[in-house]
């Protein structure tokens, strides 16, 4: 009896206190996230989209089960730049890198304000049960994307702010809310989205210097030109410099394979008087990444010349991108 007795006043204090859990408590629903939300997209192409992706994990309990949760994402416009549609980021140096966060894996659902107008990112949640406390967890993907085609910024790293993102939540007891307005909110923490463009060039085309078919006396000069292409990002200095090719013997040949040879030479200028050699600084083509293709023209020529026997004449210059 005296076991019996004690146990009987733990349990009315228990309900003096409010005891979230005990079974009959209808309102003791509600829910909760952990940690804050962040995209690190890591450093973006210059030409194709750059996509991530995170999750927002929550989890809702109520002290009357079965019970029917329906959940609604708003995440606000960013800081420093409030757009919504394209979302921003900026190196704090007057370049904007656009993005934006989506609630599916197609990336055509934008993941908006509440009232902005964008369509509603809802999620449905069942705490199973028989009339206890129970609890149910759900995780809400959040899909990022960079655009394509802003390889004109300069490189560097780029970030951006949402403080305000809320998860709202309204609880059913025979069905699923038809939404969220009547809900409670959560205020969410955001780790922020960043993302870095790259300081690297590369080149993306080289046209072969093709002289086509010549006379073999060779008594005249012929000109022909190509090109190489390159990509930089804006603001990066560059250099492209050419070696003197597989044949060279104090100016560039080309060889037929069979003893024979053809000189020829690569220009800078149009003119032809100024060779294109390997010394930075010296002897190469410089410029300043805009982001965009850059075209870079190559000025061949080969000089008359005798002595020389027909055949098929070849040569392979390594072309050098310095940034």
């Amino acid at each position: 009896m005296q076991m019996t007795f004690v146990h009987r006043i733990g349990l009315w204090a228990l309900v003096a206190g409010g005891g979230l859990f005990m079974p009959g408590l209808a309102q003791a629903q509600n829910c909760w996230v952990s940690g804050g939300i962040g995209l690190n997209f890591g450093a973006i192409s210059a030409v194709n989209p750059t996509d991530t992706q995170t999750t927002l994990p929550f989890t809702c309990g109520s002290g009357s089960t079965p019970a029917y949760v329906r959940a609604c994402l708003y995440i606000a416009g960013g800081s420093p730049v409030p757009d919504v549609d394209p979302r921003q980021m900026t190196n704090y140096n007057g370049a904007y890198l656009r993005y934006n966060l989506f609630s599916d894996a197609a990336r055509t659902q934008i993941i908006g304000p509440q009232g902005g107008g964008y369509p509603e990112y809802t999620w449905t949640l069942l705490i199973p049960g028989s009339g206890g406390y129970g609890q149910a967890s759900g995780s809400m993907p959040i899909h990022g994307r960079v655009f394509a085609g802003q390889g004109a910024l300069p490189a560097g790293n780029y970030q951006a702010q949402i403080p305000d993102g809320q998860l709202r939540y309204a609880f059913g007891s025979g069905g699923y809310p038809a939404n969220c307005s009547s809900g409670t909110n959560i205020g969410l923490g955001f780790s922020g989205n960043h993302a870095n463009v790259p300081s690297g060039c590369q080149i993306t085309a080289v046209t072969e210097l093709d002289f086509g078919t010549l006379a073999s006396s060779l008594t005249s000069s012929h000109d022909q030109s190509a090109s190489v292409t390159l990509r930089c990002p804006s603001g990066t200095p560059w250099q492209i410099g050419m070696d003197n090719g597989q044949h060279h013997a104090g100016s560039r040949r080309m060889h037929n394979g069979a003893g024979g040879y053809v000189g020829y030479g690569i220009f800078r200028d149009a003119a032809r008087s100024l060779a294109w050699g390997n010394s930075l600084g010296a002897n190469t083509v410089s410029g300043t990444g805009t982001g965009s293709p850059t075209p870079v023209p190559i000025h061949g020529r080969i000089p008359a010349q005798g002595g020389v026997s027909s055949g098929s004449y070849t040569d392979t210059v390594i072309v050098t991108l310095t940034y």
